[in-house]
């Protein structure tokens, strides 16, 4: 049987006026929205305006680590020679 793979979010979530950071999964009807904090999941709704969906956590770890590879951010954009004059 093959794995079924969640597609996830970095995302944020305005709760009681404070933006809180975390994880969102998307389901069948909405996202489940997982604070950074853990402590407990809320069920979210497609159409709810509190929450802001970020990059695809798998993409954005991938190019992360990419990054890291080639010696971090600063590394990369000094090493950059297009475009300079």
């Amino acid at each position: 049987m093959a794995k079924v793979t969640r597609i996830q979010h970095y995302a944020s979530f305005l709760i009681n006026d404070v933006e809180v950071f975390g994880v969102a999964t998307l389901i069948a009807g909405g996202y489940t929205f997982r604070p950074d904090d853990h402590l407990g999941v809320r069920l979210v709704s497609y159409k709810d305006p509190n929450l802001m969906l970020f990059g695809r956590v798998d993409l954005a770890d991938a190019q992360y680590l990419d990054d890291e590879i080639r010696g971090g951010a600063a590394a990369i954009a000094c090493g950059r020679d297009e475009g300079r004059q």
